[in-house]
């Protein structure tokens, strides 16, 4: 089984393919049971998810996401948007300022900065191209809230010095890593999508999840950098392939899960390894 894979992200991968309606806790287990989770380990995951407010019961045994603003959830959502992600970059730099010195060096803060593209440009200043389409009070409440980031300024700047952004752009990002990954990833998600049909069923539900999974994670960690930085051919690739794959992941799972209504993929929610699984941004 793939450690990625976890009771939480399992069900919220369910829930949130069936689009918030109501989904009986024998349909959750059946599901964990694909990837080896026992009943009462899905049971588990449930009532701690119910805990920390990401998903209510509004019967006994149905179970839909809250109503709560999802930040996390939101940012997975984007990775759909493909290049309308992103904007004509104007040299300028979005730059998040840590006043904080012992946020330094913890893993949530480096998880936050990492995922939404951000390095570390001089020490405690980490910066990004300031190309993306989202705005930057969302940015700055996902680094508070997953970042765990209270003292910090993040702000817009440029007039930095031309030997600085040289540096930044050459070295801070490891471009030619991201490229090699989505090529070699768009190669073996075409390659899964080829046989899924002729799989017997449950490796297919397994399959799908996984390879779906990771496709996601892929995207959404594509620190989305301006095309003076890094060519996007392949990012473009891989995002209409997973389009694709999204629907046919959906198809499976609906033969598999004919009692609900599955409007998407579940590994379109599967969660980012490391980050929260609590979805909720208040």
């Amino acid at each position: 089984m793939n450690k990625k894979i976890t009771p939480k992200s399992l069900v919220l991968g369910l829930l949130q393919a069936s689009n918030k309606r109501a989904m009986p806790v024998k349909t959750l287990i059946s599901a964990g049971d694909i990837f080896g989770f026992t009943s009462n380990t899905i049971r588990v995951a449930t009532t701690r998810l119910i805990r920390e407010g990401t998903i209510e019961s509004n019967e006994r045994g149905l179970y839909h996401l809250s109503d709560k603003n999802t930040l996390f959830s939101r940012f997975i959502e984007t990775w759909k948007e493909g290049e309308n992600r992103r904007k004509v970059w104007n040299q300028n730099w979005v730059c998040c300022l840590v006043l904080n010195k012992k946020s330094k060096g913890k893993p949530a803060a480096d998880r936050a900065f990492e995922f939404l593209g951000f390095k570390e440009g001089l020490p405690n200043l980490w910066v990004r191209p300031d190309n993306l389409s989202v705005d930057h009070g969302f940015l700055e409440a996902l680094l508070s809230h997953f970042g765990k980031l209270e003292q910090k300024e993040v702000f817009v700047a440029k007039e930095f010095s031309d030997k600085l952004t040289a540096q930044w752009m050459n070295f801070l990002w490891p471009v030619d890593e991201i490229f090699r990954k989505q090529q070699a990833f768009l190669i073996h998600m075409e390659k899964s999508a080829a046989r899924l049909e002729k799989m017997p069923l449950e490796h297919a539900l397994a399959e799908s999840f996984l390879v779906g999974s990771e496709a996601i994670h892929l995207l959404i960690s594509d620190p989305l950098l301006p095309d003076q930085m890094m060519e996007d051919v392949h990012r473009v690739a891989l995002t209409q392939a997973m389009v694709e794959y999204d629907e046919l992941g959906k198809q499976i799972w609906s033969k598999r899960f004919d009692e609900i209504q599955i409007d998407q993929s579940p590994a379109h929610l599967q969660l980012v390894p490391g980050l929260p699984v609590k979805l909720g941004g208040g």
